[in-house]
């Protein structure tokens, strides 16, 4: 493999485009390979907007045993797990209830903190430097609750992250009110919320539009249409990719979301990640009257969101294991649309529902909740993938990390905690 073959990047979603840039702007030749017509056209299409470093404790609470259970006879559930992904889930599950553990998950909790902290202090560097349009503010997000017990772990959470640089402070319900009068008539349950000033929002596929165009006036190839069919191996090394009749030399970054397990299961390299599927609603919000929502709404009990986007509203949320089902079920809409309509009834009145935009997106959830980021234990081949809910958070800061490591730069941030890694990561995996 010559050195001068440029590095390969499978993906063009936000980790393979911010991946694409950051290689780029290190003088770094590279090609973005994306099988879709554009870039952001996957999980990065219209996922939930906001950057929030707040919220980035992983799925595999300890209480999600019983919970995960349960949901399996409750359609109705925010998290669900489908009957018939039981046995593709079987080592994948175990990993992700052993991770489950209080200490575990608070040391992977921690370690996705300082990445999301860094990664969106990154992300607005990146905008300004380069001037970037994508519907970005940053008025920090609200995240309520709805019981005391919800608010002292919240506030547990928020306590123990502050030593690590979370900012934060506690509203009740009137505060909360003052803060973002469209909650005003918010259903009579909601106690309070935390309120995160440093979290953002901004369109995730107008920033991956942006940011590949850069890279190519910096030099770098993006070829969409483009399906990556296997990776070349030679003398036990990664060498390029195969594209139907075509082959291209170069190192490997694997930025390809879902998909990436498949891609490198052949080599042995085991990758545990499935597909967590999300629902997301964007609707028109240029012709509303009246107070107007300003700041990003979250539920983690529930695991919905409502996002202001310029002159967008988005609710989104939802997380079911249904393997690669992309199909939208109205009865996910219909929950989006009733979480909505109980916290901001006079703007849901006004919004043209018959209209809007149904999505649904896989999240490339690994099984313990932080991402794969780094060398990948096969010469030639590197991981940046397995972000979960929290790749745009995480998109631009993976990315410097990976492109650091790879021109042999010692990144900015502890990259260990990501780092494939049989023994910090062992399990059982299909």
């Amino acid at each position: 493999m010559n050195q001068l073959d440029p590095v390969l990047i499978v993906g063009g979603g936000l980790t393979g485009v911010t991946t694409f840039y950051e290689l780029v702007a290190r003088n770094v030749p590279a090609v973005l390979l994306e099988s879709q017509a554009d870039v952001a056209h996957g999980t990065s299409y219209a996922n939930g907007g906001v950057l929030h470093p707040s919220l980035p404790d992983p799925w595999n609470n300890p209480r999600i045993g019983p919970d995960l259970l349960r949901s399996v006879f409750n359609p109705r559930a925010a998290m669900k797990l489908h009957l018939s992904q039981l046995p593709s889930l079987f080592g994948w599950g175990f990993d992700f209830l052993r991770n489950s553990v209080r200490s575990r998950h608070l040391a992977i909790t921690e370690a996705n903190f300082e990445l999301a902290h860094y990664s969106t202090r990154q992300t607005d560097a990146l905008r300004q430097f380069l001037g970037l349009q994508y519907d970005a503010a940053a008025p920090g997000t609200l995240k309520i609750f709805r019981t005391p017990a919800d608010r002292d772990a919240a506030l547990q959470l928020a306590e123990r992250l502050a030593a690590l640089g979370l900012v934060y402070r506690e509203l009740d319900r009137p505060a909360l009110q003052k803060l973002e009068p469209a909650l005003a008539k918010a259903d009579d349950r909601i106690i309070g919320a935390l309120h995160f000033p440093d979290d953002r929002v901004g369109d995730a596929r107008l920033f991956c539009r942006q940011l590949a165009a850069q890279a190519v006036a910096k030099g770098g190839e993006l070829r969409c249409g483009q399906t990556v069919e296997s990776l070349r191996v030679e003398h036990g090394r990664v060498v390029g990719v195969r594209l139907g009749d075509e082959e291209l030399r170069g190192r490997v970054v694997i930025c390809a979301g879902v998909a990436a397990r498949q891609l490198v299961a052949p080599l042995g390299v085991k990758l545990p990640i499935r597909p967590a599927k999300g629902y997301s609603m964007t609707l028109d919000a240029s012709q509303l009257t009246g107070t107007q929502l300003t700041h990003p709404i979250v539920d983690a009990g529930l695991h919905i969101a409502v996002t202001p986007l310029a002159d967008k509203l988005r609710v989104l949320g939802m997380a079911e294991f249904i393997g690669m089902d992309t199909n939208i079920d109205p009865m996910r809409i219909t929950l989006l649309r009733q979480f909505f309509e109980q916290l901001l009834p006079d703007i849901a009145a006004q919004l043209n529902w018959e209209e809007a935009e149904n999505w649904s997106g896989l999240r490339p959830m690994s099984s313990d909740g932080r991402p794969f980021i780094g060398a990948a234990g096969v010469e030639g081949l590197w991981l940046n993938c397995g972000h979960g809910h929290l790749g745009w958070t995480k998109a631009v800061g993976s990315a410097r990390v990976v492109s650091d490591q790879m021109i042999g730069r010692r990144p900015e941030i502890n990259a260990a905690p990501f780092s494939f890694s049989a023994d910090q990561r062992s399990g059982i995996f299909n």
